[in-house]
C-alpha cells in the first residue's frame, strides 16, 4: 500500500528513514500529535505495508536471496555483491544482505508503532481491531523473512523511540522468533476479514494469514498444522474469492492484480505515478528497450529452462526475442518474461505486482503435508492436478493425462511435488527457500557444480555494520 512520505515520517516515530519534512514543523509531526484519529492509525498500517515495495527498492531483494543462490538464476556478472550470492562467497559487508536487514527491521519499527499506539487511539473498535490485525500480520511476515535468511534475530517487540534502543539486543533463538511469528498470525487470523474490495484490495485478509501460517509450518516440517492451515483456506476458497486462472499466463496480467489468484502481493501502481515496480526493466534483455533500457540482471539458468517438460505452457513465459528501436529482430538468450507492462516506459513505471502467496501455493503446500502425513492420497492429487492440467493446456476440472495418479509412491510424489513448485513459482523467490528446508540446497547445487557452497550457506551472514554498532549480535558459522 502506498501512503505520502509525510504519513510515513509519523508512521516512524523517530525517523528511522528518508524522509522530507518540507512545510511541515517537525513538532506537529511527534506521535503524541499524530496519533489521534481512525485516519492517522490507518496511515499508520499503510506505512507498514510501503516498507515491502522498498526491500532492495522496487522489492528486487526477494529475488537476490530468494532466487539468485540457485540452480534457477544468474545473475549479470557487474555487480560484486550479486555475484557473491550467487557463488556462495557472500561476505558479512555484501550491502544486498546489509539492506535487506535494514529496510526490513523499519518494516518491524513501523509495525510495533502501530501495535503499540492504535490501541489508544478513540475510534471504530472493529477498524481498530482489523489495522492491528493488519499490523501484527506484517509484522510476522518481516519476521519471517528475517528468521529465514539469518537466523535466530534480535526479537523487537514494541516500537523503538531513541537512535540507541536496540543496540545491545542480542539475538533471540530461530524457535523464539518463529512463536512470535505464528502468535501474531494466529492473532492476524481472527482480526482480518475474509476479503477487501475497491480502494483496499491488496490487503492483508484472513485467508492470507491462514496461508502464510501454512507456510511457517511447512518450513519449520509441522506437516499437521501446515496440512491443517491450508485445508482451511482450500475449504473456504470461495467465501475468500480463491481460485485458479484457467491460463497460467493470466496470473500475471496486470487486468488480473488482486485477482482470485492473488492470497498476498506487494502493490505497485505505474503509469507514471512514482509507485510503480521495476521487475520488467530487471528482467528484460540488456539495453533493449523495454521500459527504456532493459537491465538484464536476473538470466535463468540453462538447467531451469531445460528442465521443463515438453508441452508445459508455463516455458511460454520466457523471452527470447525482442524488436530493437530500428524495428529489427534481435535474437538472445532466454529472459524471464513474467512481468510485462507493454505500457511501462522507464525504471520503475510498471503496473506489476510482486506476487508473495498465490493460491496455486497454497494448493502446492497442502499436497506436500498430506503426502508426508498419509502419501499421495485423493485429497493431495486432487490439489496439485488442477495446476498440473492448466501447466499443459487443459481444463482444470476433469481428468486428464497431465495428471499424477496414486500409483505414485510416497517418496515419487515428494520429488513430484518439488518438481511443480520449481516449475510454478519460477522468479518468484521461492527456490532458495524451498531448497534450504527440504535440506537439498548443499547435494543439490554442488552435484551441479556449485563448488564453493556449504552448510554455511543456508544461512546469510549477519551484516558487518550491524555487528559493529551491536557488541551482543554473533556472527552466523561460518562468516
Amino acid at each position: 500500500m502506498k501512503i505520502k512520505p509525510i504519513l510515513a515520517v509519523a508512521a516512524l516515530t523517530f525517523g528511522l528513514g528518508a524522509c522530507s519534512l518540507e512545510e511541515t514543523p517537525p513538532s506537529s509531526l511527534a506521535p503524541v500529535n499524530f496519533y489521534t484519529n481512525a485516519n492517522d492509525a490507518t496511515a499508520a498500517v499503510n506505512a507498514v505495508y510501503d516498507i515491502a515495495n522498498q526491500v532492495g527498492d522496487q522489492s528486487r531483494n526477494f529475488i537476490i536471496m530468494g532466487d539468485l543462490p540457485s540452480d534457477d538464476m544468474d545473475p549479470l556478472l557487474n555487480n560484486a555483491d550479486r555475484v557473491q550470492l550467487w557463488s556462495f562467497q557472500t561476505i558479512p559487508t555484501n550491502s544486498v544482505v546489509t539492506q535487506s536487514w535494514q529496510v526490513i527491521y523499519q518494516g518491524v519499527n513501523r509495525a510495533n508503532t502501530a501495535i503499540d499506539r492504535i490501541p489508544g487511539i478513540s475510534m471504530d473498535e472493529t477498524l481498530k481491531k482489523r489495522l492491528i490485525g493488519e499490523a501484527k500480520f506484517l509484522r510476522a511476515f518481516y519476521y519471517f523473512y528475517l528468521v529465514r535468511w539469518y537466523g535466530g534475530v534480535p526479537l523487537m517487540l514494541t516500537e523503538t523511540q531513541s537512535l540507541s534502543a536496540g543496540k545491545d539486543v542480542a539475538r533471540a533463538s530461530a524457535d523464539e522468533v518463529y512463536t512470535q511469528i505464528i502468535k501474531d498470525l494466529t492473532e492476524a487470523e481472527t482480526s482480518l476479514p475474509d476479503k477487501f474490495t475497491g480502494a483496499d484490495l491488496g490487503r492483508v485478509t484472513a485467508g492470507a494469514a491462514k496461508s502464510m501460517l501454512a507456510r511457517v509450518y511447512l518450513n519449520k516440517k509441522d506437516f499437521a498444522n501446515a496440512r491443517a492451515k491450508s485445508k482451511e483456506v482450500i475449504d473456504n476458497a470461495a467465501k475468500y474469492g480463491y481460485g485458479l486462472f484457467d491460463r497460467y499466463i493470466d496470473v500475471f496480467a496486470i487486468s488480473n492484480k488482486n485477482g482470485k489468484e492473488s492470497v498476498f502481493e506487494i502493490q505497485f501502481v505505474g503509469g507514471g505515478s512514482g509507485q510503480g515496480s521495476g521487475m520488467v526493466t530487471y528482467f528484460a534483455p540488456e539495453n533493449s528497450p523495454i521500459t527504456g533500457r532493459g537491465f538484464g540482471s536476473f538470466i535463468p539458468t540453462m538447467d531451469l529452462y531445460n528442465s521443463f517438460k515438453t508441452g508445459d505452457k508455463r516455458r511460454e513465459l520466457f523471452l527470447n526475442s525482442y524488436v530493437n528501436g530500428a524495428g529489427q529482430t534481435v535474437n538472445t538468450f532466454q529472459h524471464f518474461n513474467k512481468y510485462v507492462d507493454p505500457s511501462a516506459r522507464a525504471f520503475g513505471d510498471a503496473n506489476n505486482n510482486f506476487p508473495i502467496i498465490r493460491y496455486a501455493d497454497v494448493l502446492l503446500m497442502f499436497a506436500e503435508a498430506e503426502n508426508e502425513i498419509s502419501g499421495p492420497t485423493a485429497a493431495a492429487l486432487d490439489a496439485i492436478n488442477p495446476i498440473r492440467r492448466r501447466a499443459y493446456g487443459f481444463p482444470l476440472t476433469g481428468a486428464s493425462t497431465a495428471d499424477f495418479t496414486a500409483a505414485l509412491t510416497k517418496e515419487a510424489f515428494r520429488q513430484a511435488i518439488w518438481d511443480e513448485r520449481r516449475w510454478e513459482f519460477n522468479a518468484e523467490g521461492h527456490r532458495w527457500f524451498d531448497l534450504v528446508r527440504t535440506g537439498r540446497l548443499v547435494p543439490l547445487l554442488k552435484a551441479k557444480g556449485k563448488t564453493s557452497i556449504t552448510e554455511t550457506h543456508t544461512l546469510y551472514p549477519i551484516p558487518q555494520r550491524e555487528r559493529d554498532l551491536n557488541p551482543n549480535l554473533t556472527q552466523n558459522p561460518g562468516y
